[in-house]
């Protein structure tokens, strides 16, 4: 017998084994389902479907499982910008963050001039007038362009509804947020001591009531919990009816409030904003990039900010209704020519990267920044940084780009502490516990 054959032979008889188990298995399934004979094939078959099925079943629970217990963890960062640029989803658009960058960044510049620097008696007094004014004209686009990006953002979760979408998540999300903050807030006014602090309440009362009537900055925060709510219930209602329905609260609050009225009065006078955020999304998103959208809104900006006039805007009377119908009209205008400027910004590779990395962290920002600004007032004021006060007064150059530093500190300030909080396990002063978060999450 030549050599292959002894070589060929035991693999030849483990294909007969093989094939013997497998036949043996039908077999035994066949006789499991009470069928042999000419039918056990058949039997076989069907048999080894049901198998199939059975397996197939068991891994869809099996993965069904897991979705469940990984699910809290993706919801670390649920209500709150992404921290990691690299995670952001394919969907989401980096000139989007990068407005909402350059609108918080508006926001530290005003509470920098207006808790700090317009205090120093340093500063040139022409300095601080250029500094008030510029800042009076950002007015116009600060706060209506942060309302739209956040608009544009909530537009899922309100489309979506209670049930289908995380609505209810994100609005306890943000009230809880508010009401952490707040303490934090208390906290302060009480460490202030003689040092007086921006938006500090007179009364242990004036504190309590703001638990449902914001008083400080946090107005934004409130602001967002309420929208969401309000407006994921009107979902069904068509959008034209709820624009113009939050037009008229706008134009409403503009002729009974002003500039100096309690800061809650901001959500009523700039729900319209988010609305447009929510609704128009598809559109803005549409023409962001086109040039001549943005050349028509600079040029309607223009024409409606002389139409009304800086004395207009910054009056401390109410407005009449013409001027409340212009001022919405120059302030949508301006919030439009913010949304399109930074989409054209986007286009160079820098401006996107620091904005969009400004953006994704609007959250710790917004809530902490007064915190850090009081924190180097009282530097400045009892000496630790009371080099400040010299370098004011000793230098021009510094005085007028004091705010402008200031505001670059304060950002990466409250970045840098946010960051180094969630490594000492204190992450939930920005996020809702996971325990809520897992009830409260709808996938």
């Amino acid at each position: 017998m030549p050599p292959d054959a002894h070589s060929a032979a035991p693999h030849g008889d483990r294909g007969r084994g093989a094939r013997s188990r497998r036949g043996s298995t039908g077999d035994r399934a066949a006789v499991a389902s009470g069928t042999f004979g000419a039918d056990a094939p058949d039997a076989a078959a069907r048999a080894a479907a049901a198998a199939r099925r059975a397996r197939a079943a068991g891994g869809r629970a099996l993965k069904s499982r897991r979705r469940r217990h990984q699910a809290p963890g993706g919801l670390e960062h649920f209500g709150r910008p992404n921290p990691r640029p690299g995670a952001t989803s394919a969907t989401r658009l980096g000139w989007i963050d990068a407005a909402r960058g350059l609108a918080i960044v508006t926001v530290v510049l005003l509470h920098v001039s207006i808790g700090h620097y317009y205090g120093l008696p340093q500063a040139e007094d022409w300095v601080v007038a250029r500094w008030d004014r510029l800042n009076q004209v950002i007015s116009v686009v600060r706060m209506p362009l942060l309302f739209v990006v956040s608009g544009m953002l909530a537009s899922g979760k309100i489309r979506r509804g209670f049930t289908n979408g995380n609505a209810i998540l994100s609005a306890v999300t943000s009230y809880y947020l508010y009401l952490v903050w707040l303490g934090v807030y208390g906290l302060l006014f009480i460490a202030s001591g003689p040092v007086v602090v921006p938006f500090q309440p007179a009364r242990i009362e004036d504190y309590v009531i703001q638990i449902v009537e914001p008083r400080t900055p946090l107005w934004f925060v409130f602001g967002l919990a309420a929208y969401t709510l309000v407006f994921t219930a009107l979902r069904r209602v068509p959008p034209g009816i709820v624009l113009a329905g939050s037009a008229a609260v706008s134009i409403w609050a503009g002729m009974t409030w002003t500039v100096e009225s309690p800061l809650w009065t901001r959500i009523l006078l700039y729900v319209v904003y988010f609305v447009v955020g929510v609704h128009a999304k598809p559109v803005i998103v549409k023409y962001a990039r086109s040039w001549w959208v943005l050349l028509v809104s600079g040029v309607l900006t223009v024409a409606f900010f002389q139409a009304l006039g800086l004395m207009t805007i910054m009056t401390p009377a109410p407005l009449s209704f013409g001027d409340s119908v212009v001022s919405l009209l120059l302030q949508l205008a301006a919030s439009i020519l913010g949304v399109t400027a930074s989409a054209q910004l986007c286009r160079w590779a820098p401006w996107q990267t620091v904005g969009s990395w400004i953006g994704r962290r609007t959250l710790g920002i917004y809530v902490m920044h007064v915190p850090v600004i009081v924190a180097w007032h009282f530097a400045v004021e009892l000496g630790p940084l009371s080099i400040v006060k010299t370098l004011t007064a000793g230098s021009l150059w510094f005085d007028l780009l004091y705010p402008v530093l200031l505001t670059a500190i304060v950002v990466v300030a409250c970045v840098g502490i946010e960051t180094m909080l969630g490594k000492m396990r204190l992450g939930h002063l920005f996020r809702l516990p996971s325990r809520f978060r897992r009830r409260l999450y709808r996938g």
